[in-house]
């Protein structure tokens, strides 16, 4: 296990196991223990034999492991100091060290006990004198989450323990993975301990009803560094520094740098490697209670010298467009991690593969040299670019026209030392164009954006340049066909524009407005034409039949046979401007069929049963044009 765990405090050299075991614990290996197994009413202590010196600070460092049941795990670990005996433990929620006094109590609690206010997170705290409830005297600091952004320890991972004690400042602080959690400023010695600066340290922990396996380690970790500086570029000689940590004193280094070399000082000589390469460089350490700690390992990158080398993407290279140099470098050993561009005669150093840039019109000169991470250079690659110049045209046209009518547009080269290959045209209705001089009609009204570019014969096009048509029209309506009574006035409704101009005019009061008063002595048929500011005149026509009247006009006999001929039975109304009732009643005074709409009529049937062949009796009422009241009556024949 690669745990970081420190002791800062002068231990002598320890023999044998310095720690007494108690309850269900366990030791593991060489410097971790089973303090619980997952099972109930379970619990286990583990105490180094030999007392410490309150007097002299400590920072301890510790792995801890609270197991992976969350919702129904318990109870948890505490970190005590006491002087009374190596043999202390209990179970349940007191955590195997509750009633035990004096004390300081650094617990993590990972089960709710409502009777000593616990919170419901898994939380840390520190206590005195072996009470463990919350709110008393004895609760000198927490309960707070026992990690930092998570209310749940027991998840299955191994976390950093650290307790420290500052004699001086008389403060003793709490971290849980790198982060201080809780601090207390108290004096231990002579507050709790009775001015007697001598404490045994261990671990207890307990089970109830809910369990989890409970665990912690010892340092014994073997990690070892670079220099911040350090060059690996093959053959500079590399400094390797040694930070391993020990709970006693480490005895012996075991370093292998991955080449068949190796070493065992704790700062071994600088290393050249014979080649450029990739070595893991592996070290073990032996601590002074004979137990080895895992192994830690790092690769280590001897970087060869790059190859730099590319080329330009994207052809063709004209002199408006952002030009990408792609980069296709290489090394056998390292990361390529620094590019540095020379661009005629100007560096341009970056940390990214990709690189843009606009250049003149001719040759241009580009070098590139590339550096990695390991600090090796490359030679410097050098290549030129032709670059060519991008022709510039105008685009002219009409700003407006009428719907269908054929609009031409046309591109102008200001750069006549560049031929043009094509131009390219959007009307901005889906439609395009190919030449110079285009033609183009739009099939409805509305703006409408036209673009145009060209591209020359080098490939090199030039800017879209772009403007705002208005297409106008007309939809000219002079209303439906009609009748009316001789002598009657008639007020014509027509739409679709903005101009109005009536054919022919007599008996008008006003030929060119959309809604001129019509005098009717006789059938006629009027022409109206509307156009807009632009013009795009359209016609329409309105027929007016001229009748005798007011008056109804209401046939005789009818024959719904479905043959279409006379298959329906309706009024004409002339002269009128309102229907009161239509309504037709069979012999025996049964109304048969009633509306007011001249265009509807009656198809000889009452609820969908075509009727009889005889006579029946119609009523019509209406007011005309002059307000007089008209009524009517008279009989109609049905004929199958």
């Amino acid at each position: 296990m690669l745990f970081s765990i420190a002791f800062i405090h002068k231990a002598s050299a320890q023999s044998g196991n310095p720690y007494h075991i108690n309850g269900n614990a366990s030791q593991e290996n060489c410097n971790c223990y089973i303090l619980t197994p997952n099972q109930t009413f379970a619990s286990g202590s583990v105490w180094n034999i030999n007392k410490i010196n309150l007097n002299q600070s400590f920072d301890y460092h510790f792995n801890v492991y609270l197991g992976c049941n969350d919702t129904e795990g318990a109870d948890g670990i505490a970190f005590v100091l006491q002087p009374i005996s190596t043999s202390i433990g209990s179970s349940g929620e007191g955590l195997g060290v509750e009633g035990v006094s004096p004390s300081v109590i650094v617990a993590i609690d990972t089960y709710q006990n409502t009777n000593k206010n616990d919170p419901a997170y898994d939380h840390l705290d520190i206590h005195l004198n072996g009470d463990l409830v919350h709110g008393t005297a004895n609760n000198i600091a927490g309960p707070v989450q026992a990690l930092a952004g998570s209310d749940n320890i027991e998840d299955c991972q191994w976390h950093v323990f650290r307790i420290s004690w500052n004699t001086v400042s008389k403060v003793i602080s709490v971290y849980m993975d790198g982060n201080q959690r809780l601090t207390a400023n108290i004096d231990l010695v002579q507050t709790i301990f009775a001015g007697d600066p001598m404490v045994f340290w261990g671990f207890t922990a307990a089970t109830g009803g809910a369990t989890n396996q409970q665990k912690f380690c010892t340092s014994l970790n073997a990690q070892f560094s670079l220099p911040a500086n350090q060059i690996t570029c093959y053959p500079t000689p590399i400094q390797f520094v040694d930070s391993s940590t020990s709970f006693g004193n480490i005895v012996k280094w075991y370093w292998d740098f991955g080449d068949g070399t190796t070493d065992t000082t704790a700062h071994p000589p600088l290393h050249v490697y014979p080649e450029p390469g990739n070595y893991t460089v592996k070290l073990n350490i032996l601590g002074n209670n004979g137990c080895i700690s895992d192994t830690f390992r790092q690769q280590v990158v001897a970087g060869s010298k790059p190859l730099a080398d590319f080329d330009f993407k994207s052809p063709p290279y004209c002199d408006d467009k952002m030009i990408p140099f792609n980069d296709l470098s290489g090394v056998a050993y390292g990361t390529i991690d620094q590019w540095k561009w020379t661009v005629n005669g100007t560096s341009f150093i970056t940390n990214d593969t990709e690189f843009y840039k606009r250049l003149p019109v001719g040759v241009n000169n580009i070098s590139l040299q590339v550096g990695t991470k390991e600090g090796c250079l490359s030679d410097i690659a050098d290549k030129t670019l032709l670059v060519e110049r991008h022709p510039e045209i105008t685009i002219s046209g009409r700003t407006y026209a009428c719907k269908e009518e054929e609009v031409r547009f046309m591109a102008t080269n200001e750069t006549p030392a560049l031929s043009i290959q094509s131009f390219n045209w959007n009307f901005g209705d889906s439609q395009t164009g190919s030449s110079n001089t285009a033609f183009h009609s739009y099939a409805d009204t509305g703006t409408y954006t036209i673009s145009g570019y060209a591209i020359a014969d080098n490939g090199c096009s030039s800017d879209t340049l772009s403007q705002n048509i208005i297409i106008y029209g007309t939809y000219a309506f002079a209303g439906n066909d009609t009748v009316v009574a001789i002598g009657q006035s008639l007020q014509l409704q027509a739409s679709g524009g903005k101009y109005f101009n009536w054919s022919p005019s007599f008996n008008l009061n006003d030929a060119e407005i959309a809604n001129p008063v019509a005098a009717i002595t006789d059938d006629i048929t009027y022409t109206v034409t509307v156009s807009s500011d632009a013009g795009c005149a359209t016609t329409d026509d309105i027929t007016i039949k001229a009748f005798k009247g007011p008056e109804f006009y209401v046939p005789n006999a009818f024959t719904p046979n479905g043959d279409g001929k006379n298959d329906v039975f309706r009024f004409t109304a002339v002269g009128m401007t309102e229907v009161h009732y239509f309504n037709i009643f069979n012999r025996y005074g049964q109304m048969v069929y009633s509306s007011k709409n001249p265009g509807q009529g009656w198809d000889g049937k009452v609820n969908g049963r075509l009727q009889s062949t005889g006579t029946y009796v119609w009523m019509i009422a209406g007011k005309d044009y002059s307000g007089k009241i008209i009524k009517r009556k008279g009989i109609v024949t049905l004929l199958k």
